[in-house]
């Protein structure tokens, strides 16, 4: 995978911002992404960080300048992780769908709104084409309403890596 471009990383930590000013923010962020991680540190944000393998995490955190005091590591999926209800602020993820079966996709998105607050949001980049993005919007809006999607040119391929930012839909 790749790691973010430089406007990605600025969508990322404006995101994080935003919820750096609530009382004892919370972020859940799925697999390892040490941009990611790095921003939430310089904000103080506390942070989980969920990955099928704790090592993976370890490696990643040598390629981080700056560590974050207020993150704890989680082995596993959070579709059979203990986390509890609207427990977290946002989720971001980079590059995570590749990881999740899409037999199992359904309740990898239930999951993620069940234990996202009321007022949180989804930060989510990953591997889908503009040209064939429909299918994945249509999978996601039963959960979540897209309040902004971008997509950025990378290498031979166009409209690649889409950044998408999700708000719960209510029922």
């Amino acid at each position: 995978m790749t790691k973010p471009t430089d406007p990605e990383i600025s969508f990322f930590e404006s995101r994080l911002k935003e919820i750096a000013g609530k009382h004892e923010p919370r972020i859940l962020i799925i697999g390892c992404s040490p941009e990611i991680r790095e921003l939430a540190a310089k904000l103080k944000i506390k942070t989980t960080v969920v990955a099928n393998d704790l090592e993976v995490i370890e490696r990643t955190t040598k390629l981080m300048k700056r560590r974050n005091n207020k993150e704890e590591w989680l082995e596993g999926s959070i579709t059979e992780l203990p986390l509890k209800k609207e427990s977290f602020d946002a989720i971001f993820g980079d590059h995570i769908l590749s990881n999740v079966s899409p037999f199992n996709r359904e309740v990898f998105y239930e999951r993620m709104k069940e234990i996202l607050k009321k007022d949180g949001f989804v930060v989510m980049r990953s591997v889908v084409f503009k040209k064939t993005a429909r299918p994945f919007e249509n999978r996601i809006k039963k959960y979540f309403s897209i309040d902004k999607k971008e997509f950025v040119k990378e290498g031979i391929f166009s409209d690649y890596f889409p950044i998408y930012l999700m708000r719960p839909v209510t029922s």
